[in-house]
């Protein structure tokens, strides 16, 4: 339901994206989570590691350092009846 708007690089959508380097090889540790003070994740080796967060066309995260603003709008989302009605388990 969100898109053109979310989920598309062209004009009129947000522009939102991540950078991912593939030659980052790290252990993921808490440090790396914003909430909480576990996760199954802790621990694990991964490939990949963003560096870059363009929100709305603008740099906001550059290797690891919030550089913009705290902001933020709700954003409305139609959810199909169908899918309403479909049991929960």
């Amino acid at each position: 339901g969100y898109y053109p708007r979310k989920g598309a690089i062209a004009p009129g959508s947000d522009a939102d994206i991540v950078l991912i380097d593939p030659g980052i090889r790290k252990t993921l540790s808490m440090n790396d989570f914003h909430i909480g003070d576990y996760s199954i994740w802790e621990g694990t080796e991964i490939e990949g590691w963003p560096v870059t967060t363009i929100l709305r066309g603008k740099v906001v995260v550059e290797n690891g350092q919030f550089s913009g603003t705290l902001s933020g709008q709700r954003i409305p989302r139609k959810i199909e009846q169908d899918v309403l009605n479909r049991p929960a388990c």
